[in-house]
């Protein structure tokens, strides 16, 4: 039995533990493995670099000027009885860095998009003005603005919001040239791993919880886990032995693939673990099926305590399962109608009635006029 048993568990923990692979892996490629990122701390930006290096990437900047919210982002939502509301959520900027070359006295000035939640929109108007004021001071004597550190996603932009930025610099009357880069790329400060901050940290949560159980699985494939249910069945009931248990597995009928109805008991595994029922402790049994999105096919079992047990099985295969107990065990009430039902949660005791209270009397009757 036992050795069945662990055969049955350890191929759940392996499916389990491939499945965690596969979700914890399909997560991080969803969020463009950016935690590593985050943990490590957001990559510096090399301005000069060609753009595509930090494509996807968490990165850092100290971004130096800023000229124009060329965007506004926003969300329209419509209302119920008619009618819609636009809110605006942030704004694209343009922004550049200025690049000295003092071997041949030059300076490039590299040209990209940052977007900033519209919390920022008055603080990034400042730094507008200071930027402007700074350029257009022949005196020299204005200080350029200080720099804004700018965290996010290093994103390329789709064709529409390219077609914004290249409009937006021919307004401010630049054209592309040696000394003039245009990067169509966008530092989106509401994105880690192209999903904003809290879907991402839920993802991540996920993830974890994923990584732990397969951990778990992994570790279950060479521990007992798998009979925990079963030993604490022994405690529990000190007059049954274990060897007991497994004389009668030896005997029980085999129900699809993982479950055994034997004489005593019912042994049937629900997922890693295997579970035990007492025989004489169940009253009540049917075949249960739900179509639809999250379609159940079980057989459920209740006992005398009135707790109920769920059992994957077919039709075809509860229906074996239950001819073999109405046969061996005359207590319990085999079949469902809505009258049996309302009975079992109206009045408990009727129900009682209807088999095991009857076969209870029978077997002690017979157990007097044996002795």
């Amino acid at each position: 039995m036992l050795e069945t048993l662990r055969k049955k568990a350890r191929k759940s923990n392996i499916t389990r533990a491939i499945i965690s692979i596969i979700a914890v892996v399909g997560i991080l490629a969803v969020t463009k493995f950016a935690i590593f990122d985050v943990i490590t701390g957001p990559t510096q930006i090399d301005i000069t670099a060609a753009p595509e290096t930090y494509e996807g990437k968490y990165v850092t900047i100290d971004a130096e000027y800023f000229l124009y919210d060329y965007v506004d982002h926003t969300t329209t939502t419509k209302k119920k009885y008619g009618g819609s509301t636009t809110t605006i959520n942030g704004q694209s900027y343009v922004a550049f860095q200025s690049v000295y070359d003092y071997e041949n006295t030059t300076s490039t000035w590299y040209f990209y998009s940052v977007y900033l939640d519209k919390d920022q929109q008055d603080s990034m108007y400042t730094k507008i003005d200071e930027a402007f004021n700074y350029w257009e001071d022949e005196s020299g004597t204005t200080a350029p603005p200080d720099p804004v550190k700018v965290t996010g996603t290093w994103s390329k932009m789709d064709s529409q919001m390219e077609r914004y930025f290249g409009q937006a610099l021919a307004e401010l009357g630049m054209e592309e040239t040696e000394y003039d880069k245009f990067y169509f790329y966008e530092i989106d400060t509401n994105k880690i791993g192209g999903v904003n901050p809290t879907l991402f940290w839920v993802l991540m949560a996920v993830t974890a919880g994923c990584a732990l159980f397969g951990l778990l699985s992994i570790i279950g494939m060479f521990g007992n886990g798998y009979i925990k249910e079963i030993q604490k069945y022994l405690q529990k009931d000190n007059s049954t032995s274990m060897s007991a248990i497994e004389a009668d597995f030896g005997q029980a009928r085999t129900i699809g693939k993982n479950v055994w109805v034997g004489r005593q008991w019912t042994i049937y595994m629900n997922g890693n673990k295997a579970m035990i029922l007492a025989n004489k402790d169940l009253i009540w049994g049917y075949y249960y099926r739900r179509t639809g999105r999250n379609s159940v096919s079980e057989m459920r079992l209740y006992t005398k305590e009135r707790k109920l047990f769920h059992i994957g099985l077919s039709e075809s295969e509860t229906q074996s399962a239950l001819k073999i107990y109405a046969e061996e065990q005359p207590h319990m009430v085999i079949g469902y109608t809505s009258e049996i039902e309302k009975m079992y949660n109206k009045n408990f005791t009727d129900f009682l009635n209807l088999k095991y209270n009857p076969a209870k009397n029978a077997a002690s009757a017979d157990n007097y006029f044996n002795s």
